[in-house]
């Protein structure tokens, strides 16, 4: 007989199973797709639980449609009326809850003790504080039994709720009117309801429900079980957000505190109850009786799950209850023919629809098509039936319906993935992170053992690691306009440890699976049994430093007066998460105040691995304080200044992103070089951010910075010009070094005077681009020079070439040819990314910045080489001649010698190999460095012209011959129109020699000889040598007075010029 009843009841589970099986597969093929302006809706006319079709769309990533404005009714009237639809359909919103699916509460014995708080005068500390972790709520019933303080007639908090961002989030409060009338009000997200008079103030217990959803912002207060006040519009359409802090008895003013003590609640309170949707009359009519539904009850009151201040008395009291019955839970609908929404009961097979957005939609078709799948061919392979390939085809739509056959496909697929070259494209990666939501959506049966769960919890870590590897972080990039990034995963995997721990048994003291990247271990612990503050957590089996987690001694004497002597420790560690995690992840709000003066934020980096701690108290998980040290895991900046930032992936952040990362409640405690230690008020995932700072100089030191830069420039314009004038009109003899001159001045003067006019073009978006261009152009000539003049220095230095000529036209060619280029390249591969957003220069947020960036570092490392092979020459040219002289000086005189020949051609050379820009790199660090960059860059053609025009042997030549030759011709129209005044005019007197003549040719002892045989013959004379060229000379003798010796003038040679 037994075993008759065994094999019929596998029977009808194989049964139910391929009936499941074939109701999704049917649902599939009967679908249609349609669209509207931004949402693709897929219309299933097979009929469907509606727990089973909101299943169906999540695994089609999307969900059922919310119905709740006007526009999103005649939309979905306007793509059902072509179909032909003229029935209901499930829609997104479940109102109603039973428990266990049948029509019977979980009731109460009519004569019960209750528990209760009493909160006797007003204070600013007496609370309590729900322990348990609310998630983020779309629709959310409390009810509460409460006997009101009648002497008090101030406002009274009855709870509060406030989340990191926003400390009214929701909150119910009253007041005792004028003639002695209990007033409430609800405030939603900061909106305040009015108060309404609900019931007589006769100092007696009553039981209050307050309801809210987000469809509509409907709100709703009973009294003793009967609707009192009800409205809408109050914070519609959106979510009260999940991981906040539930205050009974005060309103919190910042996050878990600030009371007051004029708005403390005075009173008692009992039976406080939380569901995460909306109960209907009947419902709560039986709550007030003391039978309520269990299913989708979060919070049930058990003071072992509250922390309570010291100063709040607990009362044991009895209450009498009587049970009732309620009816089944009701759905939204949508009937297509009249355009209204209804309810009706879950548990009716009726048609529905998917909602999905068209980016996702167009981009699961193209990932559909991607036949690349090494993997799923070597699946397919592997696989002795079509069990797993059904499972991981995006085009099939398919639950898991038990345990067993979960073991099976997470088996085939883990196997596959350990294969040798087996990597995942983008498309296996959605199918894999869709099959692990898959999983996790199980609820454990009460048939499922304890020892399977952990087999299928196994394998899936393993998996999860999987697609989480480093190697996968294309492929997350690929699929997150379908799947919210990686933390879609965390969110599987915290799924699924909630139901091992269900099923962990008390004689078993832990569960440890260690993964490729994931590492996860639940411990049972007597809370007598922890000794120290933090309990070691391993990040990796065998390396030298450790990620820790655990709970301070402070929380665990916290729990144990609590009463509690055991809890389940949960700790994750992912070690490649860190990588995977988009900039989007880091758009976390801080405090602009938190910034040091003198510092701006730049950005922001994950620095460490990702880190997990959850607690629970049975099946709950219980919210406490928690600590832990990561390892830095990215390499330090040299060019910024780093803080360390402790934060948690807050899942109710911006749910349309998947969550974000938050600070609220964390706080760093100690940060060294290689790690950081973190406190927070709360458990959940944890990581380390490192907020990147650049220095942030003062007004007055931008202002410095400003005008020195400008006074520079200036400067160094002028004196440029008056250098390249120098170069062009004193008759400075040409070579190949002073072309090598000329056109680096060009290039500075060009682009310093476009500079300092920039400013002007910066309003009009053309000329701006224009002048950027050109800019990039000039200074990017003006290093290509300074190259070119290391290169001629090594030539002439170094390999000792004489002549240049036949070079010159490839240092053209790098002057002036290779700017050209590689503006030209730029310009044409990053069109409107060019120019940056306030000034006309290159994009600097972009690796646009390297097109003027590499070649500069490209010929300053070129240019610092030459320089120290021309200082390493010149030493040692220096050494020699010092050994020659050995004998005429001493010790001391030879060592300053060398030191100044070293010195010398640095100084010399540093303007124009433009080695001073290296100080650039440094400016970040202190301002000091920032005004000596600025100083040896902004004045860099003043020192050029010291250096090459004023103190520039050449050049002073030049002059000093142009002077000598405007001087002979001078005297020489003066003698020849009037030769006596010549003679005896003062200027001649005082300009001449006695008794001597001047020769500057080099052939100055045949001149001379000539000069003196002349200058014997009596009174003045002029001789002519035409064959000697003695027009080069002229000299003359005059006796100007009897007692004075002759005069001999002696003109300077003009012709070498």
């Amino acid at each position: 007989m037994c075993g008759a009843i065994t094999r019929f009841a596998v029977w009808f589970c194989a049964l139910l199973v391929c009936n499941l099986d074939e109701t999704y597969t049917q649902a599939f093929s009967n679908s249609s797709i349609f669209q509207s302006s931004y949402y693709i809706y897929e219309y299933i006319n097979t009929p469907l639980k509606w727990e089973h079709a909101s299943r169906y769309c999540e695994l089609r990533f999307g969900s059922l449609p919310v119905v709740s404005k006007v526009a999103d009714k005649n939309a979905v009237l306007d793509l059902l009326a072509p179909q032909g639809v003229n029935q209901q359909v499930w829609i997104n919103g479940k109102l109603n809850e039973v428990s266990g699916g049948e029509d019977i509460t979980v009731g109460k014995n009519s004569a019960d003790w209750f528990k209760t708080l009493a909160f006797l005068n007003k204070t600013d500390t007496k609370h309590a504080k729900i322990l348990n972790v609310l998630p983020p709520l779309s629709a959310v019933t409390i009810c509460a039994r409460v006997q009101w303080d009648s002497q008090s007639s101030d406002i009274a908090t009855v709870f509060s709720y406030a989340i990191p961002a926003f400390i009214n989030e929701f909150q119910l409060r009253g007041r005792i009117d004028d003639v002695g009338f209990i007033q409430l009000a609800l405030i939603v997200h900061g909106h305040h309801t009015p108060y309404r008079s609900v019931l007589k103030s006769d100092g007696l217990w009553h039981h209050f429900c307050v309801t809210w959803q987000n469809e509509n912002g409907a709100w709703f207060i009973y009294a003793d079980g009967v609707k009192v006040s009800s409205g809408d519009g109050c914070y519609s359409s959106q979510i009260i957000a999940g991981n906040g802090t539930f205050i009974i008895g005060q309103d919190q003013d910042s996050l878990g505190g600030a009371f007051k003590q004029n708005e403390a609640f005075s009173g008692n309170i009992t039976d406080l109850n939380i569901w995460t949707q909306v109960l209907d009359a009947n419902q709560i009519k039986a709550v007030s009786m003391c039978s309520f539904p269990q299913r989708y009850l979060i919070y049930q009151w058990n003071l072992t799950s509250l922390e309570i201040e010291p100063s709040v008395q607990i009362v044991e009291l009895q209450l009498n209850c009587k049970d009732l019955k309620i009816s089944s839970g009701e759905c939204q609908t949508f009937d297509a023919a009249s355009g209204f929404k209804s309810q009706f009961g879950c548990e009716n097979p009726l048609p529905f629809l998917c909602q999905l957005t068209k980016d996702t939609y167009l981009k699961l078709n193209k990932l559909q098509s991607d036949s690349r799948s090494l993997f799923k061919t070597k699946l397919k392979a592997f696989s002795h039936n079509t069990m797993a390939t059904e499972y991981m085809s995006l085009s099939n739509t398919k639950l898991v319906p038990n345990i067993s056959e979960a073991e099976t496909v997470l088996k085939t697929v883990q196997h596959v993935l350990s294969m040798e070259n087996v990597t995942l494209q983008s498309t296996d990666m959605l199918s894999v992170v869709r099959l692990l939501h898959n999983v996790a959506s199980m609820e454990p049966d009460v048939n499922d053992t304890q020892e399977d769960f952990e087999n299928v919890s196994r394998s899936f870590i393993h998996i999860a690691g999987e697609v989480l590897d480093q190697q996968n972080a294309e492929g997350w990039t690929e699929i997150s306009e379908i799947v919210h990034g990686p933390m879609a995963v965390i969110y599987g995997v915290d799924r699924m440890v909630q139901n091992l721990n269900k099923l962990l048994t008390s004689d078993q003291e832990s569960i440890v699976i260690r993964s490729k990247n994931i590492q996860l271990e639940i411990r049972q612990k007597l809370l007598t049994n922890f000794t120290n503050d933090i309990d070691v957590y391993l990040s990796e089996m065998n390396n030298k430093s450790t990620d820790q987690i655990g709970l301070p001694k402070e929380a665990i004497d916290r729990l144990q007066q609590r009463g509690l002597t055991r809890a389940s420790f949960v700790t994750i560690w992912y070690g490649s998460l860190h990588s995977l995690l988009g900039s989007s992840a880091l758009e976390i709000n801080l405090m602009e105040t938190a910034f040091a003066e003198g510092f701006k934020r730049v950005g922001m980096q994950i620095a460490s691995a990702v880190i997990s701690s959850t607690v629970f108290q049975g099946a709950q998980p219980v919210s406490t304080a928690t600590k832990y040290r990561l390892q830095h895991r990215v390499k330090a900046f040299s060019s910024f200044a780093v803080d360390s930032i402790c934060v948690f992936w807050n899942f109710s952040l911006r749910p349309e992103k998947g969550g974000s990362w938050s600070t609220a409640g964390c706080s760093v405690v100690e940060s060294g070089l290689e790690s950081t230690a973190c406190f927070c008020n709360h458990s959940t995932n944890f990581a380390l951010l490192f907020q990147l700072y650049e220095v942030k100089r003062s007004s007055y030191e931008e202002a410095v910075l400003m005008n020195l830069t400008l006074i520079g420039c200036t400067i160094s314009l002028c004196a440029l010009v008056v250098t390249l004038i120098l170069f062009s009109v004193v008759g400075v003899p040409k070579s190949d070094r002073m072309t090598v001159h000329k056109n680096l001045i060009c290039a500075l003067v060009a682009a310093e005077a476009l500079l300092v006019a920039s400013d002007s073009a910066r309003t009009n978006q053309v000329a701006c681009s224009i002048v950027t261009a050109m800019l990039h152009l000039l200074f990017m000539a003006a290093f290509a020079w300074m190259l070119v003049e290391g290169i001629l220095l090594w030539s002439k230095v170094v390999t000792v070439n004489i002549s240049e000529e036949k070079r010159m036209k490839y240092y053209y060619l790098i002057g002036w040819g290779f700017p050209v280029f590689i503006v030209a390249i730029t310009l044409a591969t990053t069109g409107d990314k060019y120019i940056a957003d306030n000034h006309c220069w290159l994009n600097i947020q972009s690796e646009i910045i390297w097109a003027f960036v590499g070649p500069v570092l490209f010929s300053l490392t070129i240019n610092t080489f030459v320089l120290l092979r021309v200082v390493m020459i010149t030493i040692a040219s220096s050494q020699r001649h010092s050994m020659m002289l050995a004998s005429d000086s001493t010790l001391a005189q030879r060592v300053l010698s060398q030191i100044w020949t070293a010195i010398k051609p640095v100084v010399i050379l540093l303007p124009v190999l433009g080695l001073t820009w290296f100080c650039g790199v440094l400016v970040h660090f202190n301002i000091v460095l920032a005004y000596i960059f600025v100083v040896l860059n902004s004045f860099q053609g003043l020192y050029i012209f010291l250096v090459y025009g004023v103190y520039n042997s050449e050049v002073r030549n030049a002059i000093k011959r142009m002077k000598e030759k405007k001087k002979t011709l001078s005297f020489t129209n003066c003698a020849s129109s009037r030769p006596s005044s010549c003679l005896t005019g003062p200027k001649m007197t005082t300009s001449l020699d006695v008794g001597k003549c001047s020769i500057s040719t080099p052939e100055k002892n045949t001149l001379k000889s000539a000069t003196n045989k002349s200058a014997s013959n009596k009174g003045a004379s002029m001789i002519f040598n035409r064959e000697n060229r003695a027009e080069d000379v002229m000299c003359f003798s005059e006796n100007l007075a009897l007692d004075k010796t002759a005069i001999q003038l002696t003109a300077f040679r003009v012709s070498g010029l």
